[in-house]
């Protein structure tokens, strides 16, 4: 179910797998359609095929997770990256997590159209314009949306 994530942080002891294999049944979890867009067709069908147990690092060297790291320091470390992500403007995040995804089923021409309107829109908002002030005033922005 981690693979259905936008992210994934995990612990520096954690195991991953798809082993739906090693039941006789196929991956009913969106497996097969989410693995292979993480980590290639090859390397899925791989892993789909055999049931394979990768370890974290295993994980993090093929782009299964995002970050490994230390298991007394999950928790904290997630909430890290979360309050990183967080403390950006949200809807500036909203377009971006909208836009990578709807990259997947769209042409390059469609996609750099549909970028150019989200690029106009978000340069009238308060957000864009903090952004910018704070840039020549060189100091750290503060997001309405924070």
């Amino acid at each position: 179910m981690a693979i259905m994530c936008d992210l994934r942080v995990c612990s520096d002891r954690a195991r991953l797998a798809e082993s739906y294999i090693m039941m006789g049944l196929v991956p009913g979890d969106g497996g097969a359609y989410f693995l292979p867009r993480l980590v290639g067709i090859a390397k899925a069908l791989e892993l789909l095929f055999t049931g394979d147990v990768l370890s974290a690092q295993e994980a993090l060297e093929i782009g299964l997770v995002n970050r490994v790291v230390p298991h007394d320091r999950l928790m904290e470390e997630t909430l890290i990256l979360a309050e990183k992500i967080a403390s950006k403007p949200p809807l500036a995040i909203r377009m971006i997590k909208r836009a990578v995804y709807q990259s997947q089923m769209s042409t390059l021409r469609s996609h750099l159209d549909y970028i150019a309107s989200q690029q106009a829109l978000l340069s009238e908002t308060q957000d864009h314009q903090e952004a910018a002030r704070s840039f020549l005033e060189k100091r750290k922005p503060l997001f309405v949306g924070k």
